[in-house]
């Protein structure tokens, strides 16, 4: 078998193309007006120039063409760039009009705003300069428990060694737990605005921060509420001690109003009791290491009205309530 017998056979019927209407021929003639013309429009019209100048030579009504010079045209009917490829992870809102100042401000996608935030947890990101430090400096979570031990010691033998006197002062009462705080940074968070961040290396059941605000009974915290929601204040900074006392943080608490949730956090919540009053204290879940995000279980009760979990974590529960 040779290879023409493998070439496909022509169709013996000649193929009929409906003649066109006069209103789509006119569009067709009159194109370059429209949308300009392309190299192939200029290869054609240059080609039909040279014929008309060969037949100007034997037809005395087209010898005005042989006092004229052709020049070439530039092309005005430019394509539109190709349109790129969207990411599959770009959830951005595309301009409809192409010009993103015309359009005003969109709603950002929660899901392209963990992409694009910045935040501490990009990778490439030094966000503490880790890289000027040398191996000796970083101190690992191990040597971070025993300090922490040593400084809560060495208190404890100031007050035995100052006697009882000064064991009931105001001052060091109100010192001890900003004593055991850690060192903190707040930042652009990957879960929600903005977080709290961990400048040293934490142990496992460390106190992390604890949590200050304005202590309030809770009819009053149910009026604030209501009162900065006609503000426009969207993030709840209220925090419950017990049934008769809540902790509100709004405008005027610490670090600690920063603290993001997560479904799988690295700190919990609890509340002790030092010199008669209860006290919010954030204590680490595991070891924490610099430049991670401090997080806790915010445990909202179950309700009608979802709130997203934006946290990411492997067992995310989707809502906060």
């Amino acid at each position: 078998m040779c290879s023409s017998d493998l070439r496909p056979v022509l169709p013996l019927r000649t193929v009929k193309y409906k003649q066109r209407e006069y209103a789509d021929r006119f569009k067709i003639i009159y194109k370059f007006l429209t949308e300009g013309v392309d190299d192939e429009d200029i290869m054609y019209l240059k080609r039909s120039y040279e014929m008309m100048l060969n037949e100007g030579l034997n037809q005395p009504s087209l010898a005005w063409i042989n006092d004229t010079h052709w020049v070439d045209h530039p092309i005005t009917n430019i394509p539109d760039p190709p349109k790129k490829r969207r990411r599959l992870d770009d959830f951005s809102t595309p301009h409809s009009s192409g010009s993103a100042r015309t359009e005003g401000y969109y709603r950002l996608d929660p899901r392209e705003k963990m992409r694009t935030k910045y935040h501490f947890h990009r990778p490439g990101v030094d966000a503490f300069n880790m890289a000027k430090l040398g191996s000796k400096d970083k101190v690992t979570a191990q040597k971070a428990v025993q300090a922490s031990r040593e400084a809560r010691s060495q208190q404890r033998r100031m007050l035995t060694a100052l006697g009882e006197e000064f064991n009931e002062s105001e001052l060091l009462k109100f010192n001890q737990l900003k004593f055991r705080r850690k060192a903190m940074k707040f930042g652009k968070s990957a879960i929600h605005d903005w977080g709290l961040f961990a400048m040293e290396n934490i142990g496992a059941d460390e106190m992390v921060i604890e949590y200050v605000g304005d202590v309030v009974r809770p009819v009053l915290s149910d009026v604030r509420e209501k009162a900065y929601e006609k503000q426009g204040i969207g993030s709840s900074y209220l925090f419950r001690i017990d049934l008769d006392y809540v902790v509100d943080a709004t405008k005027c608490g610490n670090l600690a109003r920063f603290i993001n949730h997560c479904c799988e956090p690295n700190c919990y919540a609890k509340v002790i009791k030092i010199d008669g009053a209860n006290k919010i204290v954030i204590y680490s879940k595991r070891p924490i290491f610099i430049g991670e995000e401090i997080t806790y279980d915010y445990k909202f009760p179950i309700e009608d009205e979802k709130i997203r979990c934006l946290c990411g974590s492997k067992g995310c529960r989707k809502y906060l309530n």
